[in-house]
């Protein structure tokens, strides 16, 4: 894989999210698909690495301490409540590459398993600090939806 100079890719760097939002076909905008305030953060790396992790901000905490997910407290919790944790949350991490205004991830590690060994093309527009990534349309309920992040510089 060539990494591209700093200079010449402007995704280098820590990004904050600041918005998620979900585009359908009609053009109708659910601004709170992650909740109203999620949060997150994105890291591209000069050497062709990235990470990525958001949530919702509303998130319930678990009904009893957990150290460590490996940790046996974390067996006894209610499945319910497990699933809710998983499902406010997504962290993937792997490589990239830029062609254009195109980023395309390749995921070596996910929150979601079946993503690992996957490409996610997302494309990217630029506004002073903050870029906007959007991933193309997926079904999502059975409505083909485009998502978009927005993200700041920090």
């Amino acid at each position: 894989m060539s990494t591209p100079a700093i200079q010449n890719n402007p995704l280098i760097g820590i990004w904050k999210l600041i918005s998620a939002i979900a585009i359908q076909p009609d053009g109708t905008i659910n601004s709170q698909v992650y909740g109203t305030h999620p949060v997150g953060y994105i890291t591209y790396t000069l050497d062709g690495h990235m990470m990525v992790m958001f949530s919702r901000s509303d998130r319930s905490p678990l009904s009893q301490e957990v150290q460590s997910p490996l940790s046996p407290e974390m067996q006894s919790l209610p499945v319910e409540e497990l699933a809710q944790a998983f499902m406010t949350f997504s962290a993937y991490a792997g490589t990239y590459t830029l062609s254009h205004n195109t980023v395309t991830h390749q995921i070596e590690i996910a929150s979601i398993p079946n993503r690992v060994g996957t490409t996610l093309v997302r494309t990217f527009t630029l506004s002073e600090n903050r870029v906007t990534l959007s991933t193309p349309p997926v079904l999502s309920d059975g409505v083909e939806t485009v998502f978009e992040l927005v993200w700041e510089r920090m």
